[in-house]
């Protein structure tokens, strides 16, 4: 998917069907990010390494909630 929103909590991910997501920020395990209102971004904090506007992931689906209409993914590395 592509990212199509960060936040300070996380970022969505909208597939190529149109249907979109949130990774949020505490599953993002590699390092601490932080959110970066500048750029739009969460950066990370040992690496420098950022999650932007356009940028491709590739996620996996953890949770689906029919009756709130959320999904929520996480980044498969």
């Amino acid at each position: 998917g592509i990212i199509s929103s960060v936040t300070s909590f996380g970022f969505f991910v909208q597939l190529d069907n149109t249907i979109e997501g949130l990774v949020h920020i505490s599953t993002l395990k590699d390092q601490n990010y932080n959110y970066d209102s500048n750029y739009h971004c969460l950066r990370g904090m040992q690496t420098n390494k950022i999650y932007a506007l356009g940028d491709k992931v590739v996620i996996e689906v953890v949770k689906v909630d029919i009756k709130q209409g959320n999904i929520d993914f996480s980044l498969v590395e």
